[in-house]
């Protein structure tokens, strides 16, 4: 039986409702070290996680720095070893919510249905949208609050009429409602209320509502009949492919997504999920071997992803060239492969962005920093500080703490140490601050 929390919950509530979500943040997880199943806790740190980022969101190059430890982490083969790292990541990047549907199957798998509600109703929450997560919510739910399970189900049927796990799960539930409603709650059995066989079967497998390998596997199966009936409709080959991706079926779905864009090479949503799924291959085996340790094979990994994602995103602002998001994850990349101008050219477009102008701006500092252009550096950081929440934020401890690194690149010792200690003054634990301080303070 699990420990009750409820008061370091309703504690870590209350710092939330006084935006101290920091505090909140840190009270929640100390309720999950104890009861890894709390519904509450596991909702509540992901929206003090989203509100502490609200207007500070990190950068996507950010995140991957941020969490490189906890990426490994997440890949450990005990469950209960996982959920501490999948938290720590999704409190650098909470929107993620293929993270957070990954902890929430984890949770369940594990046998915490409240702590994956939790997770799932966050999901919700930030992303209303979700079908998927609208759809899992209505299938735990249905044994404890069904109908809060059918307002899921049917918003997840608004989302997407054709998801078959949602109807199937929307159906059961509404016969057990039915049956209930109708006083038969004390029939001996099933085939009390109803002879005819198939009916009665459909009951009886209304306790199976999490679809299994099998399940996934017939899914599919129909999915290709109906796709050798009409080889020409690509809304149902789109379908396939995503199923075959959802089922861990890489090639397949390449190869899906290939036939889309053969049959129309204007696709360029077909485009982007051949190039997220080509990606995320390469971002798997790179976990892989960062959980193995072998650093030969991360390097090689990590050229090939740089590479591969030059590749991608140049092709994408090529078809729009005034999405300036994909021109962030262009220069991003740029940045990573050392072509320093190019990836200059592509953050001097992105400052026009509000939601990335900041971001910009300070990847824009670190090419100029890069290439030796110490006074431009200097301007585009300092301008960057001025927009920024200042040192209470991620960002802007990173701003003055690259300053820092380019005082010293320009061998103001005494400069550069004022810049750490502003850092070392909020956050003695950010990256090796403590040691930039230290060596800088030794007599040369």
């Amino acid at each position: 039986m699990a420990i009750d929390v409820s008061k370091q919950v309703q504690k870590a509530e209350q710092a939330f409702q006084t935006k101290k979500y920091e505090m909140a943040i840190e009270i929640y997880l100390q309720a999950l070290q104890i009861d890894p199943d709390n519904r509450a806790a596991r909702r509540g740190i992901r929206l003090a996680s989203l509100k502490k980022t609200e207007n500070n969101y990190p950068s996507s190059l950010s995140i991957k720095l941020s969490t490189a430890s906890t990426r490994v982490g997440m890949l450990h083969p005990t469950a209960e070893q996982r959920f501490p790292a999948y938290e720590a990541y999704l409190k650098v990047d909470p929107k993620n919510t293929d993270i957070g549907h990954q902890l929430a199957e984890a949770l369940e798998k594990a046998g915490h249905q409240n702590g994956a509600i939790g997770v799932l109703e966050a999901i919700v929450e930030i992303n209303p949208k979700d079908g998927q997560a609208r759809t899992s919510l209505g299938r735990l739910l249905a044994g404890k609050e069904p109908q809060k399970a059918l307002e899921h189900l049917e918003a997840a049927l608004k989302i997407d009429p054709k998801n078959q796990l949602a109807i199937k799960t929307r159906k059961d539930l509404a016969a057990e409602l039915s049956i209930k409603r109708a006083g038969f709650e004390t029939a001996r059995t099933t085939h009390d209320l109803i002879r005819d066989k198939d009916k009665a079967r459909e009951l009886n497998q209304a306790d199976r509502l999490q679809r299994d390998a099998s399940e996934s596997g017939d899914h599919i199966s129909r999915i290709e009949a109906r796709v050798r009936q009409t080889p020409g409709d690509r809304k149902l080959l789109r379908e396939l492919a995503r199923a075959y991706a959802s089922a861990n079926r890489t090639a397949d779905a390449e190869n899906a997504w290939q036939k889309i864009i053969d049959s129309d090479p204007a696709d360029f949503d077909a485009k982007v999920q051949l190039g997220d799924l080509r990606l995320g291959q390469i971002d798997r085996a790179l976990a892989v071997a960062e959980q193995k340790g072998d650093r030969i094979a991360v390097d090689n990994l990590t050229r090939r992803r740089t590479e591969a994602q030059i590749a991608e995103f140049t092709m994408r602002v090529s078809e729009h060239p005034t999405d300036l998001g994909i021109r962030y994850q262009l220069g991003e990349a740029l940045l990573r492969a050392g072509r320093l101008d190019e990836a200059t050219g592509e953050f001097q477009k992105c400052v026009k962005d509000p939601r990335r102008r900041v971001d910009a701006m300070c990847l824009l500092g670190e090419c100029f920093l890069q290439q030796g252009l110490h006074d431009l550096a200097a301007r585009q950081l300092e301008k960057a500080l001025e927009e920024s929440p200042g040192l209470n934020s991620e960002r802007g401890k990173a701003i003055v703490y690259t300053l820092g690194v380019l005082r010293e690149s320009q061998g103001d010792r005494a400069a550069a140490r004022d810049e750490y200690l502003k850092v070392y003054e909020v956050d003695v634990s950010f990256r090796d601050v403590a040691k930039k301080i230290a060596a800088l303070s030794k007599p040369q």
